[in-house]
């Protein structure tokens, strides 16, 4: 067996779920004639059909890639089970870990050290009354059906910071958490960058879900801009100051954080304060940084107390973003939350309506979530998506610097927006595809050249990396020199209103045959994807060996000498022991 199935998942997952017309709700259809879209459509089914792609994974003897094949018919898996025994006596496949309806939200007692050493019963307070929404997964999209993949980009990385937090505390995150594209997205790949708004790559490999299947990997990235070089900005804090927030992971991380964030401000920079618990107050005017002292001392005074009128805190942030507005710089509003509402309008989608005129006119929303435990994943998302801004999850302080020191200008300064991606296969090479992952950032087919339908935005820096897994029509080579398809990216340019669109061929030649002679960057965005696609218990990584994927990640980690590699080799052992 070898380890080249972790990489070839992640390209296969990302070109899939690009697949088919898609609703608001995120979940593709097979044509744009499609009004409405079942969210659990893309959930069922009874897989993909196998593909027949040469180039199977292979690697050195020291290393091994599992084989994943998709979901089918009881018998049929049964029978294709017997002749890969047959075929390969020494090839193990990936055991399915996770049993379905299985209770995986309590912590499970393994020895080790882990980021939060507190109590059993402690720990279980953290598991309650949390709120995530399943997606589902995308299907095998024929290409004869619909040769089309549309979805909105996605720089949202809270889902894989979560994951973090459950797996620091020994306990599997619940499968509804689990997007993979923010898994993906929560790692840097070695994309060039533009002179300007952004750019196309394209590479693959081998698939670890199915040894006739392959990868394709479609990375974007923005133009970066030096932090002296962006404009001034104009921020507004709006922070849970409620009672659920009276815990060090919660306000107390909240203050940490925001006082990384000013210490990394510049003098013309301006800041302002709405904290909302019954009701919602403004604690700090509009102050230019060069007075920081009074912004810290104005941070360090904030206390819990009271129920949580969210939509109270918005209106009111909103309203002193509008006063503090600055047309030649930079507008954004930064909640701090748990993304619990309990008083005052509590359904998300009326609150992210309520803010969507003001980011149409350039005031965008950066939702930061805090604690474990009565937190609303479900709530932060969809603000961020409709304040044209993203989503993250800080879980420690060294989270808080990445997002507010390592990452500041791209967390401030947006370049593209409501950017969009469209794929078009080519049914003589490509059977048929799935995109892992976007499953809620879906657009449709007919609303890719539509610049009223909003989409995504990306900050300075920014990259987005989305994975397809591709079953090639039989017979077809890697070897042969043919364009499997296209991708188109369209975008705004948000200082001029001009729109762009560009475009790269999806080339056979593009996608390497043997998992060893992949980059190692890809290899990267594979096994992560890969990692997440068995979290989230999507039937496609049923045979996927996650000790097996543990190993390859220690590898890359060798290989690759980075720290958040390393971190994820340790998060991949941790879920590799909690599954056994």
């Amino acid at each position: 067996m070898s380890k080249t199935m972790a990489a070839v998942v992640a390209v296969g997952t990302i070109l899939a779920a690009c697949a088919g017309a898609d609703d608001d709700s995120g979940v593709e259809q097979t044509s744009d004639e499609s009004e409405t879209a079942d969210v659990d459509a893309g959930r069922t089914g009874d897989g993909a059909e196998g593909g027949d792609a040469e180039g199977e994974f292979s690697r050195p003897a020291t290393t091994a890639a599992p084989n994943v094949a998709p979901p089918e018919a009881a018998e049929e898996t049964e029978a294709m089970e017997e002749a890969e025994d047959a075929a390969s006596a020494d090839d193990s496949e990936f055991d399915a870990d996770f049993e379905p309806g299985e209770d995986r939200s309590a912590p499970v007692d393994v020895e080790g050290d882990g980021l939060f050493d507190e109590s059993p019963d402690d720990a279980e307070d953290r598991f309650d009354d949390n709120r995530f929404q399943d997606y589902g997964y995308r299907e095998f999209i024929a290409t004869t059906d619909d040769p089309l993949s549309t979805f909105a980009l996605d720089v949202d990385t809270g889902s894989y910071s979560i994951a973090r937090r459950y797996l620091d505390e020994r306990s599997l995150p619940p499968i509804e958490s689990v997007r993979p594209e923010e898994y993906v997205n929560a790692f840097d790949y070695d994309y060039d960058a533009p002179r300007d708004g952004l750019d196309i790559s394209v590479d693959g490999g081998p698939s670890p879900f199915d040894d006739d299947n392959v990868l394709v990997r479609v990375g974007v990235q923005g133009e970066v801009v030096e932090d002296e070089d962006r404009g001034p900005a104009a921020l507004t804090f709006v922070i849970d100051t409620s009672g659920s927030m009276d815990r060090d992971d919660r306000l107390g991380l909240v203050k940490e954080s925001l006082g990384v964030l000013v210490d990394e401000l510049n003098d013309d920079d301006t800041v302002a304060i709405v904290t909302y618990s019954d009701d919602s107050g403004v604690v700090l005017e509009p102050t230019p940084v060069r007075d920081s002292d009074r912004i810290l001392d104005a941070i360090d005074e904030l206390g819990p107390g009271g129920s949580t009128n969210l939509e109270s805190g918005l209106r009111e942030g909103y309203g002193l973003a509008r006063e503090a507005f600055d047309s030649e710089g930079i507008n954004r509003v930064v909640l701090a939350s748990d993304g619990v509402a309990n008083s005052g309008v509590t359904d998300p989608d009326d609150l992210a309506a309520m803010i969507r005129e003001d980011a149409d006119e350039g005031i965008d929303l950066v939702t930061v979530g805090f604690g474990m435990g009565n937190f609303n994943d479900v709530t932060m998302e969809q603000l961020a998506d409709n304040g044209d801004g993203f989503y993250a999850y800080v879980d420690t302080i060294d989270e808080a610097e990445r997002l507010f020191e390592d990452e500041l200008t791209s967390t401030l300064l947006t370049v593209a927006k409501d950017a969009k991606i469209q794929v078009e296969f080519d049914e003589q090479f490509v059977e048929s595809y799935r995109l892992i992952g976007f499953e809620n950032r879906g657009v449709r087919d007919s609303d890719f050249r539509d610049d009223t339908v909003d989409a995504g935005e990306l900050g300075a820096g920014h990259q987005v990396t989305a994975m397809y897994e591709l079953d090639l029509v039989d017979d077809v080579s890697l070897d042969d020199r043919a364009e499997l398809g296209i991708v188109a990216l369209r975008w705004e340019d948000p200082a001029s209103g001009e729109v762009t669109e560009i475009d790269e061929d999806v080339d056979l030649r593009d996608i390497e045959p043997q998992w060893f002679d992949t980059a190692d960057d890809f290899q990267l965005a594979t096994v992560v994807a890969t990692l997440a696609e068995k979290l989230r218990d999507n039937p496609y990584a049923d045979d996927v060996d996650i000790d097996a994927l543990a190993e390859e990640v220690d590898r890359l980690a060798d290989v690759l000498d980075d720290d958040d590699v390393d971190e994820l080799a340790d998060l991949t052992r941790q879920a590799a022991d909690l599954s056994s």
